[in-house]
């Protein structure tokens, strides 16, 4: 595991940035439900945020789960592990990897392609383009830098 420096001193951490408003509303119920506010505050971490339209993209048995983890705390401290990986890791180092072990031990594919696309008439040669799926959820946003790690914004849940 790399060690990790904060890029600056004055940048919000992954919990306070969360609070802004990037997450499913119902992900940051299970993150005061399981108890993980102080450990989204202190850590080096990554965390893979369900998009605030997670609804739109998951399917009627996970939007149950999902409900029944907002009054179990140990099923939303189990989906919420399910998200964070204690490394900050960003979408470049992805690309190297296949996957990743989350806070509970779970395993989680990684799947980071760089597509260059030749039909671009720019006075550059090449554009290239990432696409980037964890556990199949397609990654919106990716490295939202916190003082303590990373954010990326996925459209999905991992149960």
């Amino acid at each position: 595991m790399k060690k990790w420096k904060p890029p600056a001193e004055n940048l919000p951490n992954i919990y306070d940035r969360l609070v802004e408003g990037l997450a499913y509303p119902h992900f940051f119920q299970l993150i005061h439900i399981a108890g993980y506010q102080d450990y989204l505050k202190e850590g080096a971490l990554t965390i893979f945020v369900p998009v605030e339209n997670t609804i739109d993209y998951i399917s009627p048995e996970t939007l149950t789960t999902i409900e029944k983890a907002l009054k179990d705390e140990k099923l939303a401290k189990e989906i919420l592990e399910n998200h964070i990986v204690e490394e900050p890791i960003t979408l470049k180092e992805m690309l190297d990897i296949k996957e990743l072990t989350t806070l509970n031990g779970k395993k989680i594919s990684i799947n980071v392609e760089c597509h260059i696309r030749e039909d671009y008439e720019f006075l550059i040669d090449h554009a290239c383009y990432v696409t980037a799926k964890i556990q199949n959820n397609k990654i919106e946003t990716a490295n939202i830098v916190c003082y303590n790690g990373f954010i990326h914004t996925i459209k999905g849940i991992i149960i």
